[in-house]
């Protein structure tokens, strides 16, 4: 039976990895997991909500955004082949908190500001 049980909690950790990567995601990577983030691209004129799930997926802008995400401690690396993202990796500053906003700047479409939910 307790071989059971480990095999089973290893399967478990297993379904979770696609969401994890090198190291524990930061405090402020966890909370945008957790709550999904509001994101302002000034330069297409477009803002929409991105929601991330814990088997590694993420999706926004009503599905037009969609994709694959890896967590390395303050860093949140995305794919997303309709955007051009192939592992794109954005850092995120520590201790943001619900409500706080920050801005990105992706190699394609320029600054992003993001806002917790």
């Amino acid at each position: 039976m307790k071989i059971m049980k480990a095999l089973l909690a290893a399967a478990v950790a297993l379904a979770a990895a696609p969401a994890l990567a090198q190291s524990a995601p930061s405090d402020t990577v966890a909370l945008v997991i957790e709550k999904g983030v509001t994101m302002n691209v000034a330069s297409m004129g477009i803002t929409g909500d991105v929601t991330y799930k814990a088997d590694g997926t993420f999706s926004g802008f009503d599905g037009q955004y969609e994709g694959t995400y890896k967590v390395d401690g303050s860093k949140l690396c995305l794919t997303a082949p309709a955007v051009g993202q192939d592992n794109t990796c954005f850092t995120y500053p520590d201790g943001q908190k619900s409500g706080d906003k920050f801005k990105i700047t992706d190699p394609t479409i320029g600054e992003i500001e993001i806002t917790v939910k």
